[in-house]
């Protein structure tokens, strides 16, 4: 069973993806794309150009060209 659900919200995604760094849980490979493709899905619909939000170890970022990155800090 997939621990990334399609209706999860940004900072649910963000919470996963942190606790998967910090190997507080453990996600396959698959659910580590799924999760941050959803991420950055809802990076586009719901943050404004040029946005930043941080939860713990991961930084998503729409730039001010539209482009969305996911970054992980460990």
């Amino acid at each position: 069973m997939s621990a990334v659900d399609p209706n999860m919200t940004m900072q649910q995604l963000l919470t996963l993806l942190a606790d998967n760094l910090h190997k507080r849980i453990e996600l396959s490979a698959e659910d580590k794309q799924v999760a941050i493709g959803l991420l950055k899905k809802r990076a586009e619909e719901e943050l404004d150009y040029g946005e930043e939000v941080v939860h713990d170890s991961v930084r998503l970022i729409k730039r001010v060209t539209g482009a969305v990155g996911v970054y992980f800090n460990s």
